[in-house]
C-alpha cells in the first residue's frame, strides 16, 4: 500500500498497518494486488489494499496510515547525525 503514496509525488513512512487474512493463498496461484488512496488529512495519507485470486475471490485486505516525510529535512538530519559520530 505504501507505493500508492508515490502517485501523490510524496515519500511516506508507515505509521499504522492492519491486514485481515480472509482465505488461504495457494503457492504459485495468480493473484491481483490493488492498493488505493482513500483520503488525505494534512500530512497523513490513508490507503487500503486487496488481494484477490484469478476468480476474483477476496483473499486479504488491509488498511494503512502513512505520514509524509520532508525529504530535505530528513537529509539535513541524516547529515547532522554523520557529523556527530
Amino acid at each position: 500500500m505504501s507505493k500508492v503514496s508515490r502517485f501523490s509525488n510524496v515519500r511516506t513512512v508507515t505509521a499504522e498497518l492492519s491486514i485481515e487474512y480472509l482465505k488461504p493463498v495457494r503457492v504459485g496461484a495468480e493473484l491481483t494486488v490493488e492498493g488505493f488512496n482513500t483520503r488525505r488529512e494534512g500530512g497523513q495519507l490513508y490507503h487500503e489494499g486487496e488481494i484477490r485470486d484469478a476468480a476474483g475471490t477476496l483473499l486479504a485486505r488491509g488498511r494503512g496510515r502513512f505520514v509524509v516525510v520532508d525529504l530535505e529535512r530528513f537529509a539535513q538530519q541524516a547529515a547532522g547525525n554523520k557529523e556527530t559520530r
